[in-house]
């Protein structure tokens, strides 16, 4: 669905200039998030978002989490992305998030790509934690996500 707020509403969002922004879509292939493509990498990687606006226009209801998508292509099938979100009053950036890899496929999708497709995405560098995902979105549309991981802990909890 469509953002209530208009593109350059959301450009100014995450910090960036006017016209940066098109098509931003609210989409959810398990969990809600602002999708909002930005016409250069070099603007993904440029974007400091203002968490008085990230909280006014990155919820996807009343009392949820705010959030914000930003995406470009840097290559053909290669795209850089960032997430950022709002916890305790403040911005902060997920190095590598999946959920939000597999909305980029939804937002292709939503937007007329035809499948099967693939694309690479770099993300977390800004936060010195650079992540590589993979998307497939394949010809039945069915959306795919991989990746490998590095283990940063693990536990048992015994209740």
């Amino acid at each position: 669905r469509e953002p209530a707020a208009a593109p350059d509403e959301l450009a100014a969002m995450v910090g960036l200039p006017a016209g940066a922004v098109s098509r931003p879509l609210w989409v959810d292939t398990g969990v809600e998030q602002l999708v909002l493509p930005v016409r250069s990498a070099a603007e993904v990687e440029a974007a400091r978002p203002d968490p008085g606006l990230l909280s006014r226009h990155g919820r996807a209801s009343p009392g949820g989490e705010a959030m914000a998508y930003l995406w470009a292509e840097a290559a053909p099938d290669h795209v850089t992305a960032r997430l950022f979100f709002m916890a305790g009053g403040g911005v902060v950036e997920d190095p590598a998030t999946g959920s939000a890899c597999a909305n980029l496929g939804g937002w292709l999708l939503a937007t007329g790509a035809t499948p099967p497709l693939r694309r690479v995405v770099d993300q977390g560098r800004a936060v010195r934690r650079p992540s590589r995902l993979e998307l497939e979105v394949t010809a039945g549309r069915a959306i795919l996500v991989g990746g490998q991981v590095v283990e940063l802990g693990r536990g048992v909890l015994t209740v």
